[in-house]
């Protein structure tokens, strides 16, 4: 049975990363990638956020008895195959899973103008997920 709970403090922790880096995404780009403070706390905060989503995700597949994922990035392909996510939009989510594991793998070759573009364009796509993730469970 899901965990309700569980599911509710993720997604509340994730409206909490993505306000962050909202407020980060407002930085014009020369002050954002030359200050750590702003650049770290984005690749920090990101990595939370993608974190949390492939936490919901593996409790998802865990309690509906889905196939186990291989790695990251499997977690959002299954959630497609089973009607939980857009297929094409699971596809997409693949890459977010890839950059948590550069983030936290190899945070020495990140680039600061990637990882601003990422939250200037890509935070609809945490948006996009609890959408999904509530209807699937409603």
């Amino acid at each position: 049975m899901v965990n309700f709970q569980k599911v509710d403090k993720q997604l509340k922790m994730l409206d909490n990363y993505l306000s962050i880096l909202s407020q980060l995404s407002n930085i014009n780009h020369n002050e954002f990638i030359n200050d750590p403070r702003n650049y770290g706390s984005a690749e920090r905060f990101l990595q939370l956020a993608i974190e949390t989503t492939l936490n919901i995700g593996n409790h998802i597949i865990s309690i509906y008895n889905f196939e186990a994922p291989k790695d990251y990035s499997d977690i959002f392909i299954i959630l497609g195959n089973h009607g939980v996510l857009p297929k094409d939009f699971a596809k997409e989510l693949t890459n977010m899973a890839r950059f948590r594991n550069r983030l936290v793998h190899i945070y020495w070759e990140i680039d600061t103008s990637r990882v601003y573009t990422i939250i200037q364009t890509k935070l609809k796509d945490f948006e996009d997920f609890k959408k999904y993730i509530l209807a699937f469970l409603a």
